[in-house]
């Protein structure tokens, strides 16, 4: 963007050039330290600007290039950076969409939009994330930070802790990530206004909606009081398309010997697969449409005190709720299974399910002699569902730093954060029992499995009721926080530069509560009672995965209905009376009679106390970090002690009972009255660290850093719940552990840094972190009564490495030629990582680590000049492990994937711009599958999305 000097900073108020976790830095050699700026309880030096002395204006994506480029070099520690440019005027929804652009950095997508981020291999609960130096409550069950809840149009810049120092706080294995706002005292005198007004588009809902942001900032001409304010809306209308199988069954299955047409067979018929074989759970054809509304509101507000007190107060409110509806065909898979064929690989690629016409062809296998070895017919079933989440956050801060002497800074910081979500959830099936035998095939070269025979599955007249799930979660996340400084600087010529020491105490309580009508989900099970026609419609999915091969021979045309409306007619007290499941009519009418008698009826929400989460985590710390330094280097070492204790309470209800229905399969749980359950857990960490900088020459600079981080178990896997589901052939269980210890880890890292030009560098860094008592999801089995369940929790145990290689730079071409092509630059990264892992015995030990892709890059080729700025950026990661133990306790992995994305804008004035922006122009797809890509778990478009509007400067 062509901008008169200083036009950028007053517009969002002042760059903040100011690294976080206090990093102290030492200015190159030959730059003068001009300013030394306070971010939260956070201070550090930035070099004087040259280009502002001179009255040069570096604007646009080279002013964001050169000043994330000054925040590396000039740090003490590794360290990365995304300026306002990134993450404010990127198209990009959120800021991890731009933080995936930094070496080592990779996202997890949710609806399209990234939520998570993975830095070098460790996934989000691995890196701790701070707004302004201080730790923000997040919606999530754990401490993974959702970065969809804030705008990027609010963020001045954020930087990315590869290596660490004392005064960061703990917890950040993979990275530390602080997201800075405006300061208005660091800005261009005076009152500014900038507003943003645009439209976003995402291609598959065809449908636009509102972007709109705006800052204002005011400083007096003495700079002794100043004010920033900013704010932004945005409501999203997307659609995402996915294919999916929910697991994989590894072992035995139960098969009937024949085929599809076969007439007569009887008890003989029923046999056992091989028992190293891998059937799927089913296959469901879903489109979800969604609705995502966010608002941001943040300021911040400084005023000198004196010549020696500068009181700095921001706040940060959040509101971000999703609304999301599924319309769904599937097919349940469960035995018996005829004519079943298998690949080399022990993976299921083809059978059919027995119909009723099979049935009465065969019906010595409907035998009631047979008990549990009885044949059941297939489903095909129709899905109607919502699920939203519904969030607020916020955190207000105040930061007071006293110059005691020229040589002496005290900085005292507190502040409260909370985070609220409540996640209203539906899940309704209306299906028919099959009448043909439906066949499932996995065909080579075709990216689905194909399914046929499924019969007139658009009959209205054959719809019956079947399961009934509604559901409602609640988190409270809530913190305060205080920091206490001081930061020595030692003007004489001994070796000795600096000392900065402090405290700090942290408290966090998580709480999350469960409501829903578990007990009742399967009043209707059995698909005995007729549906309404009145209350079906039919329903297309419409250009459903077109680059998908087999998406044409895809079963996109079923019913849907209106999911409440569906409950209200089930739970009419002459529809609960009719008889079913092999009740009586009397039987059914006493059930009915219990069901309406429970609180809020048979489909009302009742809490579940045995999955309530209530921990409280307080932390008190102490930290001395040395300065260090002499010609031509400059260093660090100290170390940080941790005390953490932590209260786990809850309730515990054993199983009563577990029950099945006749001509159903899900279990039927009932479980004891709970009990009250309080685990208490301490421990401390000593962590040491050093980081060291040498100049090789005035553009070469050299780093190495040792240190012991940990990071503490997610608030979420510290519960004392337990919960328990599933169905005959898949019992499964999970919840909390109280007894988690801290993952730690011993780092090494290595960089070589060479600066051609104030915005141009080539880097090349080498890490190695070496692990123990690493935390990870596990499953286990449990026996329970005659049922062993595959029992998912988070446990201690694994040790291991990650070692790994980045290669980052950015260059622009005005330094080797002049006129059009002089506006060109180009910008990268590479990463490779490698991992080793070893597991107790009895576990899956075949895999890495969760999140880890060997293999990213980032690239982005840009061009700035006669008022034009654009930039195309392609982001890519090789195939990576998601969890370890996913559905039924295999791993499931990510396929490579990569995106494309653009901006491109035109300043008409100085002070107004027209942008378009468009995110993954090339509508590539997300596949999941589970240990190999034939056993396909999940494919899923969300299409292209993106944003056409204006810029004003005032």
């Amino acid at each position: 963007m062509m901008m008169k000097k200083g036009y950028l900073l007053a517009a969002v108020g002042g760059f903040a050039l100011a690294s976080a976790g206090h990093a102290q830095t030492a200015p190159a050699d030959g730059q003068d330290t001009a300013l030394a700026v306070s971010t939260s309880d956070q201070s550090v030096a930035v070099p004087a600007d040259p280009a502002a002395e001179q009255d040069i204006v570096v604007t646009g994506i080279r002013a964001s290039l050169r000043s994330a480029q000054a925040t590396k070099r000039n740090a003490s520690q590794i360290v990365d950076s995304v300026s306002a440019e990134d993450v404010g005027k990127f198209p990009d929804v959120n800021i991890s969409e731009s933080l995936q652009r930094v070496t080592g950095v990779a996202i997890d997508r949710n609806g399209g939009e990234g939520q998570f981020i993975t830095v070098r291999g460790l996934g989000p609960q691995f890196n701790t994330v701070l707004v302004n130096g201080r730790i923000m409550a997040t919606d999530n069950p754990g401490r993974e930070f959702s970065f969809d809840v804030l705008s990027p149009n609010m963020i001045q810049r954020t930087d990315i802790f590869k290596s660490t120092v004392p005064q960061l706080q703990e917890g950040g294995i993979g990275a530390t990530v602080n997201i800075v706002t405006a300061r208005p005292l660091d800005g261009k005198g005076g009152l500014h206004l900038t507003v943003a007004a645009g439209g976003m588009y995402d291609t598959l809902r065809d449908k636009a909606s509102p972007d709109l942001s705006g800052v204002a900032s005011f400083a007096n001409e003495d700079k002794t009081f100043g004010a920033v304010v900013s704010a932004s809306y945005t409501n999203r209308y997307s659609q995402n398309d996915q294919f999916i199988i929910h697991g994989w069954l590894p072992g035995t299955q139960g098969l009937i010997a024949g085929t599809a047409n076969a007439t007569g067979l009887g008890a003989t018929s029923l046999v056992d697969s091989a028992s190293n074989i891998f059937t799927p759970r089913d296959s469901t054809f879903n489109r979800s449409l969604e609705n995502r509304e966010r608002l941001n509101v943040a300021g911040t507000v400084q005023g000198r005190l004196g010549e020696k007190l500068l009181l700095t107060v921001d706040g940060l409110y959040s509101k971000f709720n999703v609304f999301s509806s599924g319309r769904t065909f599937g097919a349940f898979y469960t035995p018996r299974f005829i004519g079943l064929t298998t690949n080399g690989n022990g993976t299921v690629t083809g059978f059919n399910r027995p119909g009723s016409q099979f049935l009465s062809a065969n019906p010595g296998l409907t035998d009631p002699a047979l008990a549990d070895r009885r044949v059941t017919l297939s489903q095909n079933d129709n899905y109607a569902s919502y699920a939203n989440r519904l969030t607020t956050s916020y955190q207000v801060g105040g930061n007071l730093k006293w110059s005691v002497t020229d040589a002496l800074d005290l900085r005292f910081d507190a502040s409260r954060t909370e985070a609220k979500n409540r996640t209203p959830n539906a899940f309704v099936v209306v299906g028919s029992l099959a009448q043909t035998s439906p066949r499932w095939d996995l065909v080579s070269g075709s990216d689905l499995p194909i399914l046929s025979n499924l019969g007139p599955i658009t009959d209205p007249s054959l719809m019956r009721a079947h399961y009934t799930s509604i559901g409602e979660g609640r988190v409270r996340d809530t913190g305060n926080e205080y920091h206490f400084d001081g930061d020595f600087r030692n003007e004489d010529s001994g070796i000795v530069k600096s000392i900065l020491f402090g405290a700090a105490y942290n408290e966090r309580h998580k709480t999350r509560t469960n409501a829903d009508n578990s007990d009742t989900v399967c009043s209707y099970c059995g698909y005995d009672i007729p549906m309404p026609a009145n209350l079906l419609s039919a329903y297309t999915l419409d250009n459903w995965l077109p680059k998908t091969s087999g998406s044409d021979k895809a079963p996109i045309n079923f019913l849907t209905f209106d999911p409440n409306a569906v409950i209200a007619y089930l739970s009419q007290p002459n529809v609960l009376a009719l008889a079913r499941q092999g009740r009586t009519a009397a039987e059914q009418a006493a059930e009915a009679a219990r069901q309406l008698a429970l609180a809020s009826g048979p489909f009302g929400l009742r809490n579940r106390p045995g999955q309530l989460l209530d921990v409280q985590e307080k932390v008190w710390a102490g930290y001395l970090n040395v300065g260090i330094g002499g010609p031509n280097w400059s260093g660090n070492l100290g170390f940080r002690v941790a005390d953490t204790s932590v209260v786990s309470q809850g309730f515990a209800q054993t199983i009563r009972s577990i029950t099945v229905n006749p001509g159903d399969d899900n279990l039927n749980i009932v479980f004891n009255y709970p009990s009250a359950s309080t685990v208490r857990n301490s421990y401390r960490n000593f962590l040491p660290s050093a980081n060291v900088k040498y100049n090789l020459t005035s553009d070469m600079v050299v780093r190495a850093a040792a240190s012991q981080t940990v990071t503490r178990p997610t608030l979420t896997d510290l519960g004392v719940d337990n919960n328990y589901t599933g169905r005959i052939t898949a019992a499964v269980s999970g919840g909390g552990n109280p007894a988690l210890r801290p993952f730690k880890s011993t780092n090494y890292d290595l960089s070589y840094e060479w600066y051609i030009s104030d915005i141009s560098y080539v880097s090349v860094a080498g890490f190695y972190k070496e692990f123990s008592d690493f935390l990870e999801q596990q499953t286990l089995p449990v026996p329970l009564g005659a049922y062993t369940f595959q029992d998912t929790r988070t446990r201690n145990g694994a040790t291991g490495s990650v070692a790994g290689v980045e290669v980052g730079g950015q260059l622009t071409a005005d330094r080797l030629t002049s006129g059009f092509f002089g506006g060109f630059g180009v910008a990268g990264n590479y990463t490779y990582v490698s991992s080793t892992a070893k597991r107790a015995a009895a576990t899956n030990n075949s895999c890495g680590y969760n999140g880890l892709s060997p293999h990213s890059a980032n690239g982005s080729l840009f061009f700035q000049k006669y008022g034009i700025q654009a930039r195309a950026s392609y982001n890519w990661r090789s195939s990576f492990l998601r969890t370890c133990f996913s559905d039924y306790g295999q791993p499931e992995n990510r396929a490579a994937y990569g995106q494309l994305d653009f901006s491109a804008s035109y300043d008409i004035t100085p002070a107004f711009q027209v942008y378009v922006q468009g995110v993954n122009l090339t509508q590539k797809y997300t596949f999941d599958y589970s240990v190999r890509e034939e056993r396909v778990k999940n494919i899923q478009n969300t299409g292209s999305r993106f944003n056409v509007g204006v810029r004003a400067s005032f």
